[in-house]
């Protein structure tokens, strides 16, 4: 009977890790379009309107919730203060949701944003934005793929650890 209980909780453990694996698959997603959201806004802001970045930082902020929109008021915070360094801009965007390649690409343009003349921060943007767009599909093909599969793998893990113990 101990080994059926013990059987159960480890069950129940595998099939909630498999779970929080799909978590962080649908997490990363979601912080990755939440960032190409506030490209078209930044685009829209820079072009049109010739707001000033922590304004247009300020709108995205209110506009919405989550791991990306908590980042960007921290550095909306530093950009307030006064010229943040590339690490305090890294730190903003440590976030456990985003691989290295993402962090990379997130400190690099948020490093050099507001640093250059009108038309080469348009140019950068758009470079930007094509390389989102990949690293997006990317995302959601590990999500549909690999996301999905964890926990109906971590459930029959579970199963297998049952019925060894039973």
């Amino acid at each position: 009977m101990l080994r059926l209980a013990i059987g159960g909780v480890l069950c129940f453990v595998s099939a909630y890790l498999g779970i929080a694996g799909k978590k962080y698959f649908d997490k990363r997603c979601k912080y990755l379009k939440d960032f190409s959201e506030f490209l078209s806004l930044l685009r829209d802001g820079i072009s049109y309107a010739k707001d000033k970045l922590p304004q247009i930082g300020r709108k995205f902020i209110a506009s919405g919730k989550g791991a990306f929109y908590t980042d960007v008021g921290k550095y909306i915070d530093l950009v307030e203060q006064g010229n943040p360094t590339d690490e305090q801009v890294a730190k903003c965007y440590d976030s456990k949701y985003i691989s290295k390649h993402d962090k990379v690409l997130l400190k690099e343009f948020f490093s050099q944003l507001g640093k250059f003349d009108y038309d080469t921060q348009m140019s950068r943007l758009d470079m930007t934005s094509t390389q989102l767009r990949k690293t997006i599909e990317k995302a959601e093909k590990d999500c549909r793929t690999t996301g999905n599969l964890m926990p109906k793998l971590g459930l029959v893990i579970g199963i297998a650890i049952m019925i060894f113990l039973a």
